[in-house]
């Protein structure tokens, strides 16, 4: 491949130094090989080298997506609105999840990932923590190609015995991986020792999903009487290796006990606002400066939505630190790459890597005008102003994979139509108040109350594993004659105002109607 010089572009390069400024980054063989200000030194090196002018364009690493699920491009519009704690005992959720996993989907797994992840290259992620659900070996095989089909970098989660002999079988150069530690409740010593092995072997990150729910970090309180990450560092398990994912319900010496293991957490914030499961401990995780990466965890594949959620929180949670600008694209780039085990591959430009770019355009008159060299200033403009919209082109490996705003090796429009096809197998068409089962007959649903919450008992860690219950979820049926909403008063509409006498003359804005 001839190599290119990517020139005149302004460059964030997210690397230790944090440079920020007019620079040309020379590329050969799907890697950085320079980053300079001078043009003519690159060109004089590489008088073959084809320049691609980045003039009007910022240029920032590819985004790591440090935790998603790739089933959930599938099942996110069947759980939308709903509190995670209801998903496991939803039916609809439960019949599609099932159907998925089974042995004879690998097809619609493929067709699943490979739009999930094209969504994703869309949204300028280069790098994805993918945490699937408990497949099979034919239909992981199919996950895997699915993936690899948008171009994109992966890093899977390993979720069983079968998964791990694969990838042992695979080797490291064919897949990257995280060994997850498996749910709550089956956290044990001996698995955490043989898991701790697997994950040498591969030499591979190991996972620790937890923390999500307050139940989640009771079931393990109960089983050990020591709080989640404590758990983990009594048995050795938590080190600069091991990458913390959600960590909702943290405690302040926990914060500590990551931060002296020099671990990083994965927080999913949109998410978890979305799932209705609180917010992450921030708080404790900023306040001892705990490394910190991003994830979008359900559905969602946009990294520059999750990036400006993080960035207004401190607007709606009081007391939360403001993160700065370079620190919230930190945490979408080289703190996720840190995180997946790849820093030294990418997550940051600089000499050696992999080149992995995202080039918004900058041109748009809606946009702020950035004058200064300053890293902050054009991360401020990242995180709040620029969207996915604004992404022109992205660039995997040294090839473009997105460019002028459309994919270049597999048609966008093509795989979209072929997704549909496979979601109309699991689904309805969708109406205003539910998601059917495509194989199921319309059945009663609970009318959604506003003060219906799930009770301790019913919240539950659905996603973990994907291991839908075997019995059949029960629907509450409601007799007509005992509806809930039935024959309650109609509301009386009540005088906002005393009547005007009628010689009263109207001035501007003294509406009749509010």
């Amino acid at each position: 491949m001839k190599p290119i010089i990517i020139a005149h572009g302004t460059v964030l390069t997210c690397d230790r130094s944090n440079r920020c400024g007019r620079y040309h980054i020379l590329v050969d063989g799907g890697r950085i090989l320079d980053v300079s200000e001078r043009l003519e030194l690159l060109t004089k090196d590489r008088p073959d080298a084809m320049i691609i002018d980045a003039k009007g364009k910022l240029v920032v690493p590819g985004f790591v997506n440090a935790h998603y699920h790739g089933a959930s491009f599938l099942l996110r519009e069947a759980t939308t609105g709903m509190h995670y704690g209801f998903w496991k005992n939803d039916a609809c959720l439960n019949q599609a999840t099932t159907k998925f996993v089974h042995p004879s989907s690998g097809d619609d797994v493929f067709r699943v990932y490979q739009a999930a992840y094209l969504a994703h290259l869309k949204s300028g992620t280069t790098c994805v923590g993918e945490f699937p659900p408990s497949l099979d070996e034919n239909s992981f095989i199919r996950m895997v190609e699915g993936i690899e089909s948008s171009g994109i970098n992966s890093v899977i989660a390993l979720q069983n015995w079968e998964q791990i002999r694969k990838a042992q079988s695979l080797g490291a150069k064919h897949l990257r991986t995280v060994v997850n530690l498996g749910k709550e409740e089956d956290f044990t010593v001996y698995s955490f020792e043989h898991l701790s092995k697997a994950a040498k072997e591969l030499k591979s990150p190991l996972l620790a999903h937890i923390a999500e729910t307050k139940e989640a970090c009771e079931v393990i309180r109960q089983n050990f009487q020591r709080d989640p990450v404590t758990v983990l560092s009594a048995f050795n398990v938590l080190h600069a290796n091991t990458v913390i994912v959600h960590a909702n319900y943290v405690t302040e010496e926990e914060a500590q006990t990551t931060k002296g293991a020099n671990a990083t957490i994965v927080v999913c914030p949109r998410s978890t606002a979305v799932k209705q499961t609180g917010y992450p401990s921030l708080r404790y995780v900023a306040k001892h400066n705990v490394r910190m990466s991003l994830g979008t965890d359900w559905g969602n594949t946009e990294m520059v939505e999750e990036m400006r959620f993080v960035r207004q929180l401190p607007l709606v949670v009081a007391g939360l630190r403001y993160f700065s600008a370079v620190e919230v694209l930190k945490m979408a780039t080289i703190n996720g790459a840190v995180a997946l085990g790849v820093s030294g591959e990418l997550g940051s430009i600089e000499t050696n890597k992999r080149a992995d770019f995202v080039f918004f355009d900058i041109s748009s008159i809606r946009l702020p005008v950035v004058q200064t060299n300053s890293a902050e200033e054009w991360s401020r403009l990242v995180v709040e102003h620029l969207s996915t919209a604004d992404i022109a082109d992205v660039m995997v490996r040294g090839e473009f994979r997105v460019r002028h705003r459309e994919t270049t090796e597999r048609g966008e429009r093509a795989t979209a139509e072929e997704f549909r096809t496979t979601l109309a197998k699991y689904f309805l068409p969708s109406t205003a108040q539910s998601l059917q089962p495509a194989t199921e007959a319309k059945t009663n649903v609970l009318p959604f109350l506003t003060e219906r919450l799930p009770s301790d008992e019913q919240a539950g860690s659905f996603e973990t594993g994907f291991s839908p219950s075997s019995q059949p979820a029960k629907i509450l049926e409601i007799a007509a004659d005992t509806h809930p909403l039935k024959d309650l008063p109609k509301p009386r509409r009540e005088s906002i105002k005393p009547e005007l006498p009628k010689d009263a003359r109207r001035i501007f804005g003294d509406d009749e109607e509010f």
